[in-house]
């Protein structure tokens, strides 16, 4: 993580990133002709590669977040373990209400692999990553790779978005859920006056519209062509239900068979707990990657 310095802030959730000691490094490159669809990508400091290649997707409850914020430092250190970092912008709330940043997801995923040559990137080895809402997209992402219909309206054909592996931490993934977990567990519990970020990103009400909360839901569209997972939550989560990493693991393995989805729970952790950051836990996460792309 020597590479990524953290320029403001005690939090490594809302802390901004110095990348100036990245040596190998291509800044905003546009992925797409919105002005949010921007890109960052990071290489080892030696070798030609290609690299296996890790995109990383921010959280922020869809509505703020950055590319270089300290969130991706879950990940950064993939630059001296021999793998390519990118992470991108989307389109956040209040325009980037779904499927939008869905389809800059997989925009960015295509954008990647047709440039692969280019910026040293193996497009045969790609994961995907994200914590919080970030995991949401990651996940979404992953479920979704063989549906045509999420690559959205300007796609071209014949684009890849595939991923190898997707790694979420403390996600959202089951929209309903999570608009009854925030209105259970706000400020006012039980009151109108609470953040409801999940319906807001969906665009309506999730538990009275069933439809929309299906559509919006990870588990809906996992297919035996998942790939692999990695799962991490703690159990005293207080933004988000830990209960979705659950249930989202539980559809995995019952479509796809134990071995697809790995899950990790932190006994008494909160959101954007310390525990995700830690040496070991990162040891935790490339043991992973290494499992799959290496």
């Amino acid at each position: 993580m020597d590479q990524f310095v953290k320029v403001s802030g005690d939090n490594p959730m809302n802390s901004s990133l110095d990348v100036s000691r990245v040596k190998r490094k291509f800044l905003d490159l546009a992925y797409g002709e919105h002005p949010k669809q921007k890109l960052d990508i990071y290489l080892p400091e030696t070798g030609e590669g290609p690299f296996p290649t890790i995109v990383y997707i921010h959280g922020g409850a869809f509505i703020g977040g950055d590319k270089r914020d300290d969130q991706m430092l879950y990940v950064s250190d993939g630059i001296v373990r021999g793998y390519a970092v990118v992470s991108y912008e989307q389109r956040l709330l209040p325009e980037g209400v779904f499927p939008l940043p869905v389809y800059d997801t997989k925009a960015a995923l295509r954008w990647l692999k047709a440039h692969a040559k280019e910026y040293c990137l193996d497009p045969e080895r790609f994961a995907i990553a994200g914590d919080s809402a970030g995991a949401y997209h990651a996940l979404f992402a992953a479920a979704t790779q063989e549906v045509p219909a999420f690559d959205g309206p300007e796609a071209p054909m014949g684009g890849d978005s595939r991923v190898k592996a997707a790694i979420g931490l403390f996600g959202v993934y089951d929209l309903a859920m999570q608009a009854q977990f925030s209105f259970d567990q706000g400020p006012f519990p039980g009151s109108k006056e609470v953040f409801n970020f999940a319906d807001m990103f969906a665009g309506g009400d999730t538990r009275k519209c069933t439809a929309l909360g299906y559509l919006t839901d990870c588990r809906t569209w996992v297919t035996p062509a998942m790939p692999r997972v990695l799962i991490q939550c703690g159990d005293h989560d207080q933004i988000v239900p830990y209960k979705a990493s659950l249930e989202l693991v539980d559809r995995i393995r019952a479509v796809c068979g134990e071995d697809r989805a790995e899950l990790d729970i932190f006994p008494g952790a909160l959101h954007g707990d310390p525990a995700y950051i830690t040496k070991e836990n990162i040891e935790r996460l490339f043991k992973f990657l290494d499992s799959v792309l290496k």
